[in-house]
């Protein structure tokens, strides 16, 4: 047993550790709990831990899970022991601190223990406390360490988060997936995010667009697209069903949590009330002015309203550079690799209705006329019929701002597509 690791952690008043995966094992339980646990219940000192990814565990298990090891321990195993560790760690805190658990989605390159007088460090492929041994100070792994250190609570402090942060696969500029980071860890990079568009059609050809909160995080007040958001590899396994994630949760989930009496057809986290049919591909099919009427045969046994919403894929990818504007003026740049679906409403989707999505203000719109406000920067209707309920609801000659995303859809490829998708659906045959 490396009692003289214990015994300086148990006289420090401050104790960084880095890595858990060895002194989270079983047979150090009686240790830790003397010299670490007990005295951070009691405020007696202060302790920073930065631990393992799954990635960098299951990387591990790969050294460990094997009969040539010194102990067998499994993918599943390490990440247990990490978990125990860090709810321990973090039950056991004096209630007036607040636990520093932070998980790196970089490799960690060795395990480090550092007191208030001494740094401790042991190899990575090493799974014995037993030989942490004292790096001497002035020498060259000693001051790498301590560099490694400061990085992580500088410059690399970004590719950290806490234990219930968002995390993101990160893919680089050949669009190759990369590994898990969390979600700030995207921001002014040159690698990318893979995330989902919704642009949402109602029975009339018209677009979903809101307007974002001035509280948002970034493009606060602008006019943005129906729905979007990245993947969560944790929940799905296709773009698709993130779409329909982020489509029930931005159109409906606040209103079901938060509301009552409201009756919506789509009200439910069931996404079998979303049907995905493929890929939009009129051109191939000769441009087919009833392209959409086999929508029918899904919906000729429902009531008007309460038709399920269908959802189409555009088949090729895009690429984007998504600004985004902060409170403060900054901006922060974003890539991101975009997969489009094309979202077609039932028969109830009019102004009306939007009015009760509760998460932003909504608004449909022609397409045409969409295009004509971004330009003018202002929504001036002289040239159109104006409803008066646009009147009322203080959009029409207001400033007209829209985000970069929204900006890129109608000054470019996706234009063309909107205006198809919605010219099909005014001409298609589909119940109106």
């Amino acid at each position: 047993m490396n009692d003289k690791l214990f015994k300086d952690i148990k006289t420090s008043k401050q104790v960084t550790i880095i890595g858990v995966s060895v002194v989270a094992s079983n047979e150090y339980r009686t240790e830790l709990e003397q010299a670490l646990f007990s005295d951070l219940q009691e405020g007696k000192k202060k302790c920073v831990v930065i631990a393992e990814s799954d990635n960098q565990l299951f990387q591990q298990s790969l050294l460990t899970d094997t009969d040539n090891g010194i102990k067998r321990m499994s993918f599943k195993d390490l990440t247990i022991m990490r978990e125990f560790f860090l709810n321990k760690f973090s039950r056991t805190q004096a209630i007036e601190e607040k636990p520093e658990v932070r998980i790196s989605s970089l490799m960690l390159p060795f395990y480090v223990i550092k007191t208030d007088e001494n740094l401790w460090h042991l190899s990575i492929s090493d799974f014995n406390a037993d030989n942490y041994f004292l790096l001497k100070k002035g020498d060259n792994l000693y001051n790498s360490v301590t560099n490694y250190i400061d990085l992580l609570n500088g410059d690399l402090s970004q590719f950290l988060s806490k234990p219930d942060d968002e995390l993101l696969e990160l893919f680089d500029q050949y669009k190759v997936p990369r590994g898990i980071f969390p979600r700030n860890s995207f921001y002014n990079t040159d690698h990318y995010q893979y995330v989902v568009w919704g642009l949402v059609f109602n029975r009339e050809g018209r677009l979903l667009i809101h307007q974002r909160s001035i509280n948002a995080k970034d493009n606060q007040g602008m006019w943005d697209k129906s729905v979007g958001g990245h993947l969560d590899f944790t929940k799905e396994k296709s773009t698709q069903d993130g779409m329909i994630r982020e489509l029930i949760e931005e159109l409906y989930t606040k209103e079901k949590k938060e509301q009552s009496g409201h009756v919506f057809s789509m009200l439910t986290d069931d996404k079998s009330s979303v049907y995905f049919l493929g890929d939009w591909r009129l051109k191939d099919c000769g441009y087919e002015p009833y392209y959409l009427d086999h929508i029918k045969l899904l919906e000729n046994k429902k009531d008007k309203g309460e038709e399920n919403w269908v959802i189409y894929k555009y088949p090729e990818a895009f690429t984007h550079n998504t600004p985004r504007e902060l409170p403060d003026g900054t901006i922060r740049r974003l890539r991101v690799v975009v997969d489009v679906f094309f979202i077609i409403t039932n028969t109830d989707v009019k102004d009306d209705y939007i009015k009760n999505l509760a998460n932003s203000k909504f608004l449909l719109i022609e397409p045409n006329k969409l295009k004509s406000w971004m330009d003018n920067g202002i929504a001036d209707d002289d040239m159109y019929n104006v409803d008066k309920k646009d009147k009322d609801n203080n959009i029409i000659g207001r400033e007209f701002k829209v985000t970069p995303d929204l900006n890129y859809i109608m000054t470019g490829k996706l234009r063309d597509i909107i205006n198809e998708v919605s010219t099909t659906i005014k001409y298609s045959n589909i119940r109106k």
